[in-house]
């Protein structure tokens, strides 16, 4: 009998559940509802269906996006056919039942259970404290900067790689087959390492497109290579399988050993290679758009003369708590106005006479008066503000509190804070519509835009959108609504006639996408003919066109560009940088960077003058 006919006659069997012999006949297979499988998959299947529920009955849009609760419910009865279904007690006689339970765990149920991104909507199953205070953990560099780097795609590679050829060595092989603990925490390796690497390829932090498939090529000849060995070897490496075999069969354990390795080297390297080769595709599609390059910077400073209005820019700087302020065409910086401590979000009042700043440690709005550049007056605002929104007639201030999930609604005129509308953890962006009817915030820990009834101050809408929203920006006739999403590297784009998102733009998917790439502060031109992105560490800010998605080019600007700003006729954008301490401005008719403006410190916001 062929050793392919065998293999096929194995996996019948594992289906139909009939009986293994070892010398004796063995016991039916069945089902095993081993309570430390059991529990676990059903307390996680619960957390999740909670949090999409709460989710809908606050959003009539999720009711016809089921996209992600199908995905995560596939995962999860792929992940409980291995584990519960007879093939987990098939894997303990066979080492090719074990294989076979392996790769639908790593390669099934954890890019499915990956591809739902069910932390956002998990979240919402926890009381609103306990929301609030997991955010607030996971802000802080101590879990932040550790994830950071373990879900980048080479280190979540080399950890894959690592958990799959140390947990298949004899002596790791044969303790795990011994003992029962040792056993579910060789399973807990296997799904947690699986799910940290489909996170690095398919969500997490955006690296470029060739690191990414670069790994999951790798990933394929790593796991292929020590399928192949366990294929092509003579004898059987472990000894727990050794003294079982599956004799009904007429297989030896060298055999069912083939058969596993087999497993591993075919359909294992298969699914990595056609992940690698769709995310290749994927990227291809936009070969034709080249990045911008740094040499027309020279060529593009003898057109300073060319600027004829002098600009006035304020820039505000979260790490000296001041606000510079720059004026064209020389781009000086004339002064700074001390503010209170961490200033961030600022806008202009109606009439231009006063400028308003978020300082996040104080917990208050400052105002400043524009005329002499002092501060004049406070506004309240609720604990850490960090973006804030103004109704079209200057009456309102929308401001987004960090610390507890709320939208504090502000009359200007009483400085009086008047409601407060609970959104998700981490409130950040907020926009107000045109015609002063819609509220616009961003959560980011939710992954969530809110949208609020501005005149009856309640939430009317919940709409999930890429990992960590930050900033959101209407089109000036009221009809488009733009989201940027920082992890994901997203812009969601809303039809504000259904409230649903009608295009995603992706820049992690891009060809030529920079190292790093996010998707922070946006701007779109009054004419709707182009839009801008910053890409945070990616360093750059892309020009999109809004009719099609296309990116049709990149700026480069400073490090960690957070916030971005037009001139108010069009032709230059400014772009801050936290890092490298500087503003950019770039020349919009000629697509090329103007100059670089020294602020040092950190700048966060820009506001033009009007």
């Amino acid at each position: 009998m062929s050793l392919i006919r065998r293999c096929a006659l194995v996996l019948i069997a594992i289906i139909a559940s009939p009986a293994f012999a070892h010398g004796d006949p063995a016991p039916q297979l069945g089902w095993t509802f081993d309570p430390w499988i059991v529990v676990p998959l059903l307390l996680v299947l619960a957390w999740f269906i909670a949090g999409y529920v709460r989710i809908v009955r606050r959003s009539s849009t999720h009711r016809h996006q089921p996209a992600k609760a199908l995905l995560f419910g596939a995962g999860c009865l792929v992940m409980a056919g291995a584990l519960v279904s007879p093939l987990h007690e098939a894997g303990e006689r066979s080492f090719a039942a074990h294989m076979l339970e392996h790769e639908l765990l790593m390669l099934v149920a954890a890019p499915l259970l990956v591809l739902s991104r069910p932390i956002g909507m998990g979240l919402w199953a926890l009381p609103r404290t306990t929301r609030l205070r997991l955010a607030h953990w996971a802000r802080g560099r101590g879990v932040s900067i550790p994830w950071r780097v373990m879900s980048s795609p080479i280190v979540a590679t080399v950890v894959q790689a690592a958990v799959l050829w140390l947990w298949h060595a004899p002596d790791a092989f044969d303790l795990a087959l011994a003992h029962r603990g040792w056993h579910v925490v060789q399973h807990v390796c296997f799904v947690v390492s699986a799910l940290l690497f489909w996170w690095a390829m398919l969500v997490a932090r955006p690296q470029r497109l060739g690191i990414t498939v670069g790994c999951l090529f790798f990933t394929s000849v790593v796991s292929g290579a020590l399928g192949a060995l366990m294929a092509l070897s003579r004898g059987p490496w472990y000894a727990g399988y050794s003294r079982l075999g599956l004799d009904a069969f007429g297989l030896s354990p060298a055999e069912d050993q083939q058969i596993a390795g087999l497993l591993m080297w075919v359909p294992g390297g298969l699914v990595h290679a056609a992940a690698g080769i769709a995310l290749l595709a994927r990227g291809l599609e936009r070969q034709e758009l080249k990045r911008s390059g740094f040499a027309g910077i020279l060529v593009v400073l003898a057109c300073l003369p060319a600027i004829s209005r002098a600009e006035t820019l304020y820039v505000s700087d979260e790490q000296a708590h001041v606000l510079h302020v720059i004026k064209a065409p020389g781009w000086t910086n004339i002064r700074t106005i001390p503010t209170g401590k961490r200033p961030r979000g600022l806008q202009l009042s109606s009439d231009g006479k006063s400028l308003f700043v978020a300082v996040s440690d104080d917990n208050r709005i400052d105002v400043v008066d524009v005329a002499s550049g002092k501060v004049t007056g406070q506004l309240p605002s609720g604990p850490d503000p960090e973006r804030f929104s103004l109704s079209p007639d200057g009456r309102w201030m929308y401001i987004a509190n960090e610390d507890d999930a709320k939208v504090s609604f502000v009359d200007i005129a009483t400085k009086k804070i008047v409601a407060e509308v609970a959104v998700g953890a981490e409130p950040e962006g907020m926009a107000t519509s045109p015609d002063g009817k819609w509220v616009i915030c961003t959560s980011e820990t939710a992954s969530l835009v809110h949208f609020i009834d501005a005149r009856d101050r309640v939430l009317v809408d919940s709409v999930m959108v890429g990992t960590r929203p930050r900033d959101a920006v209407f089109s000036r006739d009221g009809r488009w609504l733009w989201v940027s999403s920082e992890m994901r590297a997203t812009v969601a784009v809303f039809d504000m006639t259904t409230r649903r998102v009608v295009r995603t733009i992706d820049f992690d998917r891009a060809d030529d996408a920079p190292m790093g790439v996010q998707a922070v502060g946006l701007a779109l031109t009054p004419d709707y003919r182009r839009a801008f992105v910053a890409l945070g560490r990616g360093n750059q800010v892309a020009e999109v066109e809004p009719q099609s998605g296309r990116i049709l080019r990149y700026f480069p600007v400073g490090q960690r560009t957070w916030s971005i700003a037009l001139s108010k006729d069009g032709k230059r954008l400014y772009a801050a940088a936290g890092l490298s301490g500087d503003v950019t401005v770039i020349d919009l008719e000629r697509n090329r960077p103007l100059a670089t403006i020294r602020t040092g410190g950190k700048p966060w916001g820009v506001e033009l003058a009007k």
